[in-house]
C-alpha cells in the first residue's frame, strides 16, 4: 500500500522501509513512520467519511488545498511546521484507493524530538513566544476557507446532548443534574460571544502536536488537519487549558503560574481588556468542559453503549464541575 502511493513521489521504492505505525484516531486515518534513501517521511493517508457528524468540520479536497498552502506558507515564513513533499507531478496531493477505500496521500519529512505534555512556567513562557510569533504571522495569511467561532461547535454538542437526554429513560434526579450543567454551558457560551472575532488560521497545537529539541526549544509544529480560521482569544483559551497542566496531557491537574507564563510569552497585555478577560476565563472552561471527551462520554452514558452505564453519569459531571472550578481559578 505504501509502496504503491510513494511511486508518486518519485521515490525509490526498493528502499521503503515501515519504522512505524502510529495509533490510529477517532478520525480513522492511517499514519506511517516510514523511511527512503535514509530519509524518514511521515505518510499519511487521509480519508473521506472521517466522522459520523458535522462538528468538526469536512475535509474536502479543496479544505485540505488551503491546508497544504498554509502549511508552505508558515515554513516560508519561519515557523518550524512540517514540511511537506510534493508529488512528482506537482500536486498538491495524490489521490489513492486501497482494497476500495478511497484516500487523500500525503507525505511530510519526518521530525525527530519529543513531546512535553508535563508543563512548567519555563515551558509554558516559551511556547507563548512561539504561539504569538505564530499568530502574528497567520494572520497576515488570506484564504476562502470559512471564518466559524468555536462557539457553534459547543453549542452542536449541546444540542446532541440535549437530544438524547429528551429521548431517554432517566431518572428525575439524574435529568436535573445534566439540564443544568447544559445550563452551565449555555451561560458561559452567552459570556463567550464577542461581535467582533479576530480570525486568524491556526492548527491543533496542542502539546502532542510539538516537537521540542534537547535544550527546551520547539523544532517542529505538526498536524494539518485542524488547520482553520478561529478566534485568535479563542485559541488563546485552549492554549492556556493544555499549556497550564502539570502532570500530562490527561490530566486535569493546572497551574494558574503557568498560565500566567504562557500570557506573558504571548504578550497577551498588549491587546486582552478587562472585557476580554471574562470572555477568556468562559472559554478556558468550555475548553476543557464541554468537549468532545465530555460530550462522547456523556452521550455513551445516556444511551448505555461501549460499556458505560446510566450510573456513571453524576461522577462524570462530578469529574468535570471539577475541571472547571480548576480553570475558572486560572485567571482570577
Amino acid at each position: 500500500m505504501i509502496s504503491s502511493a510513494i511511486r508518486n513521489y518519485g521515490l525509490n521504492t526498493s528502499t521503503l522501509k515501515v519504522l512505524e505505525i502510529l495509533p490510529e484516531n477517532a478520525h480513522g486515518d492511517l499514519h506511517f513512520k516510514i523511511e527512503v534513501d535514509g530519509v524518514c517521511y511521515s505518510a499519511r493517508f487521509v480519508g473521506s467519511d472521517r466522522y459520523d457528524h458535522d462538528v468538526f468540520g469536512y475535509l474536502t479536497d479543496d479544505v485540505l488545498v488551503e491546508q497544504m498552502r498554509f502549511c508552505d506558507y508558515l515554513n516560508d515564513h519561519g515557523i518550524p511546521f512540517m514540511l511537506r513533499k510534493t508529488p512528482a507531478d506537482g500536486s498538491t496531493f495524490i489521490h489513492f484507493t486501497w482494497d476500495n477505500v478511497h484516500y487523500r496521500f500525503l507525505l511530510f519529512e519526518w521530525i525527530e524530538g519529543e513531546h512535553i505534555t508535563h508543563c512548567t512556567p519555563d515551558i509554558a513562557y516559551k511556547f507563548g513566544v512561539l504561539a504569538r510569533r505564530y499568530h502574528d504571522v497567520s494572520g497576515s495569511f488570506d484564504s476562502p476557507l470559512p471564518r466559524i467561532s468555536h462557539l457553534v461547535g459547543y453549542q452542536k454538542f449541546i444540542g446532541m446532548i440535549q437530544s438524547d437526554l429528551d429521548s431517554v429513560a432517566l431518572s428525575n434526579e439524574d435529568k436535573q443534574l445534566l439540564q443544568a450543567y447544559i445550563n452551565q454551558s449555555e451561560h458561559l457560551i452567552k459570556c463567550s460571544f464577542s461581535d467582533a472575532p479576530d480570525f486568524i488560521m491556526q492548527s491543533d497545537l496542542n502539546p502532542l502536536n510539538i516537537i521540542w529539541g534537547g535544550h527546551d526549544d520547539v523544532i517542529g509544529i505538526i498536524d494539518f488537519e485542524h488547520i482553520g480560521y478561529t478566534d485568535r482569544i479563542e485559541c488563546l483559551a485552549w492554549l492556556i487549558k493544555w499549556y497550564s497542566r502539570t502532570h500530562g496531557i490527561g490530566s486535569s491537574e493546572v497551574s494558574s503560574f503557568s498560565a500566567q507564563s504562557l500570557l506573558r510569552g504571548y504578550r497577551a497585555e498588549e491587546f486582552l481588556t478587562s472585557k476580554d478577560i471574562v470572555r477568556l476565563q468562559s472559554l478556558v472552561w468550555l475548553s476543557g468542559c464541554l468537549n468532545w471527551g465530555f460530550v462522547v462520554g456523556a452521550l455513551d452514558i445516556l444511551n448505555e453503549r461501549n460499556g458505560r452505564s446510566q450510573s456513571e453519569l453524576k461522577e462524570h459531571l462530578k469529574a468535570y464541575q471539577l475541571r472547571g472550578e480548576k480553570l475558572l481559578a486560572l485567571l482570577t
